[in-house]
């Protein structure tokens, strides 16, 4: 596994996006998004995508290591970025870490969770659909968080899924 995770993330990109400084995850986050461009604009690299969000999901999204999981967040939402139009088909793989992470006990991790997901809604728009309702669960709960930054998080993410929801005549509104 070392092999295949140095052969596709950077020593540098792994180890910057544990770090306990913000920047240096965003900064290894943006690495990651990069990378990823290069393998999509290449063409036939699905495999090679899904295996870099597997690491991302086993190695940082599910670690027990706070700032893993703030890295991995980040990364995530990069990643569909990087993908940009061609990220639906990933969805299942990058939504679902993301939607756990609203239940962290750790309020900077729930703050993390909201603002990747907004950054993924952002560019999949309505593709995020197929998660409405589990969505929908996350943001109620968050809402209402002890921490005002989270709520606030929680807010944003809110009034884009309604944006969403508006401009699509796709999701039904039940």
């Amino acid at each position: 596994m070392a092999d295949s995770q140095s052969a596709l993330l950077p020593a540098f990109v792994l180890q910057n996006l544990s770090d306990n400084i913000y920047n240096n995850r965003k900064t290894a986050a943006i690495e990651v998004e990069g990378i990823v461009k290069k393998l999509a604009s290449s063409g036939d690299q699905e495999k090679i995508i899904t295996e870099l969000i597997n690491i991302l999901n086993t190695q940082f999204t599910y670690s027990p290591q706070p700032n893993h999981r703030k890295g991995g967040l980040i990364a995530l939402a990069c990643v569909t970025t990087g993908l940009s139009n061609d990220a639906t088909p990933y969805l299942e793989q990058i939504v679902p870490p993301v939607l756990s992470s609203f239940n962290d006990q750790d309020s900077r991790i729930r703050y993390y969770a909201c603002e990747s997901l907004y950054n993924i809604a952002k560019v999949v728009r309505g593709d995020i659909k197929i998660f409405m309702d589990e969505i929908i669960d996350a943001i109620s709960k968050v809402s209402a968080d002890t921490d005002v930054n989270v709520q606030e998080a929680a807010h944003l993410v809110d009034r884009l899924v309604k944006d969403i929801v508006a401009e699509s005549d796709q999701i039904s509104v039940e």
